[in-house]
C-alpha cells in the first residue's frame, strides 16, 4: 500500500493545483466576458456568444471544483455515526466511504464517457461540438477516483491513537 501510495500521492497533489488553477482562471475569465458583455450590451451590440461561454466556464469549474472540494474533504458530510463509534470503527467507516465514492466515481466515470463519446450535437452560438464541454464529467470522475484511492489508502494506512 506504501508503494501505491507514493505513486498517487504526486499524481493527486499536481491534478489538485491544476485544477484550482483552471478555476480561477476559468472565473476570471467568466468576470471579464460577463463584464464585456454587459459593456457591449449597454453601449454597442450584444455579445452572442459571451451567455454560451460563461454558461460552460461555469460548468467546467464546478465539476473541476469539486475534485479540489473532495480532495480537501470540503464536502459536507454527517458524522454523528462515526463520532459515536469507536476510533477503530471510525476508521473502518472512513475508508468504507471512500471505496464507496470510487465506485460510485467509476460508475459515473464509465457512462458519462459513453454518453460523451455518442454526442453529436453543437453548441448553439458557438461551433464547439457539446461532447467537449460534457468531458468535464469523466474528467472530474477520473480525478476524484485518483483522490479517492489516495484518500482510502492514507486512511487505510493512517495510525490509530486511543
Amino acid at each position: 500500500m506504501n508503494a501505491m501510495k507514493k505513486i498517487l500521492t504526486p499524481v493527486s497533489n499536481v491534478l489538485d493545483q491544476v485544477c484550482s488553477a483552471l478555476i480561477v482562471f476559468m472565473l476570471g475569465a467568466m468576470v471579464i466576458i460577463t463584464g464585456a458583455q454587459i459593456i457591449c450590451r449597454t453601449w454597442f451590440t450584444a455579445l452572442s456568444w459571451s451567455d454560451e461561454v460563461t454558461r460552460y466556464l461555469l460548468i467546467w469549474s464546478t465539476f473541476l471544483g469539486s475534485t479540489v472540494v473532495y480532495r480537501h474533504n470540503g464536502h459536507i458530510s454527517v458524522t454523528f455515526v462515526q463520532e459515536a463509534m469507536g476510533k477503530k470503527w471510525s476508521r473502518v467507516m472512513r475508508v468504507l466511504v471512500h471505496v464507496i465514492c470510487f465506485a460510485l466515481f467509476t460508475v459515473l466515470l464509465y457512462y458519462s464517457t459513453l454518453y460523451c463519446m455518442k454526442l453529436k450535437k453543437t453548441a448553439t452560438a458557438m461551433p464547439i461540438k457539446m461532447k467537449w464541454i460534457y468531458m468535464c464529467i469523466p474528467i472530474s470522475m477520473g480525478i476524484m477516483m485518483i483522490h479517492s484511492l489516495l484518500m482510502g489508502i492514507e486512511e487505510a494506512t493512517k495510525e490509530v491513537k486511543g
